[in-house]
């Protein structure tokens, strides 16, 4: 079963190798790529994209520090307990 998984990549990677011979000479003109490139930037799509991962890091850095004041507190906590006993 691996073996038929490893030649089905390996002749994916020679097709792909292939298509890349063929076809590195061919590339698209710079204002095209360019216009491209703009309306994929002021596409909706990619602003929801863009707020999503803000939103991911802020939450991320939210629950970083949570998680980073309970671990002050714990040890907090476990000093006063040491000290007082």
């Amino acid at each position: 079963m691996n073996d038929k998984n490893f030649l089905r990549d390996y002749d994916l990677q020679k097709l792909e190798e292939r298509f890349s011979q063929i076809l590195g000479h061919h590339r698209p003109r710079h204002t095209y790529v360019k216009s491209l490139r703009d309306q994929l930037k002021n596409s909706r799509i990619f602003e929801l994209r863009r707020s999503l991962g803000a939103i991911l890091v802020a939450s991320f850095g939210v629950l970083f520090a949570g998680a980073l004041s309970v671990s002050i507190a714990v040890l907090a906590k476990k000093a006063r307990r040491r000290l007082s006993a």
